[in-house]
């Protein structure tokens, strides 16, 4: 079941994306439900089917078909969490690996957004019933700090300063091969793949401003330790800036390499990528605040087996 909204595109509103366009008309969803809306096909623009970004022409008729039927929140689930700091308006906590952030489909468990339910009680509802709480995400396979919001008011201003580039995001890698420079900046523009629309790539005309620096930690023979900044949070971006540079990051099965030595060092069990640390102004206070999460088991693992083996030559 579902309710039919139909809209007029005034002539203020031509050049308006598609999404834009419906978050303004219908301001009680939020901006990622309205992409589910469109991307499922229940948004029409004159009877056809358009891409969330498409602009819209001045006279559009902009048809939406609105379930009826309530979707479901996640459930609470009791799965453990490494918190570093928690008040009223906010948890950091070290993620671990292997752990979704947020469920992609209804009745989905198993997410750190079901842990935080069971954890705080309540989340912020800002970025939509399936994802309450959450302002910034990590792959699944990347370990390391992540700020939550626990309410409306802390996620708009947390989710501001992301926007704004406030906020400082520091990240440490293992990666495969040594980068030309040991120190340098990564500025190629990235974009979704034409075929697989999870997939980022390299996309010189049409792709968002990317900025990656690096600086190389350790050198071995065949990898490196890295730290990284990143200026800019397109999706995947230090995994496909690093695999353009021919330094992928350990691990990385969808954007790494397969050549190469079968060295023991390649069965990492997951990507080699952690966030190290995050800086932000408390979305209430204001005041600056700096969390680390050390390095996971698994990659000092890896390092000191990389050491063990340098110091073998």
């Amino acid at each position: 079941m579902s309710k039919r909204r139909e809209f007029q595109v005034r002539e203020d509103e031509g050049g308006l994306r598609q999404d834009l366009f419906l978050v303004r008309r219908l301001p009680e969803y939020s901006r990622n439900r309205i992409k589910e809306l469109i991307e499922n096909g229940l948004v029409l623009v004159s009877g056809r089917h358009l891409k969330p970004h498409h602009p819209l022409s001045p006279g559009d008729l902009v048809e939406v078909d609105l379930p009826l039927s309530p979707r479901l929140s996640p459930d609470p689930e009791p799965i453990p969490l490494d918190i570093i700091y928690e008040d009223e308006s906010i948890i950091v906590l070290n993620k671990p690996p292997g752990l979704l952030v947020h469920p992609v489909r209804e009745g989905q468990g198993g997410t750190l957004v079901n842990a935080l339910l069971f954890h705080a009680g309540r989340l912020s509802n800002v970025g939509g019933i399936l994802r309450p709480g959450i302002v910034h995400r990590l792959d699944r396979d990347t370990s390391g700090v992540m700020v939550a919001a626990k309410n409306d008011q802390a996620h708009a201003e947390l989710t501001r300063q992301f926007k704004d580039r406030m906020v400082g995001k520091e990240y440490l890698a293992v990666v495969r091969g040594v980068p030309p420079a040991v120190h340098d900046q990564i500025t190629y523009p990235l974009g979704r793949t034409y075929r697989r629309r999870t997939r980022m790539t390299v996309r010189y005309l049409v792709g968002r401003e990317a900025r990656t620096e690096y600086d190389v930690l350790e050198r071995f023979k065949d990898f490196s330790f890295l730290r990284l900044v990143i200026k800019t949070g397109r999706t995947h971006q230090i995994r496909v800036h690093l695999s353009r540079l021919g330094c992928p990051v350990l691990g990385d099965k969808e954007y790494g390499t397969r050549s190469g030595k079968g060295d023991r060092v390649m069965r990492a069990p997951r990507q080699m990528l952690h966030a190290h640390r995050l800086r932000f102004l408390h979305p209430l206070t204001r005041e600056p605040m700096e969390f680390i999460a050390p390095l996971p088991e698994d990659m000092e693992e890896i390092l000191a087996l990389l050491r063990k083996d340098k110091d073998k030559r």
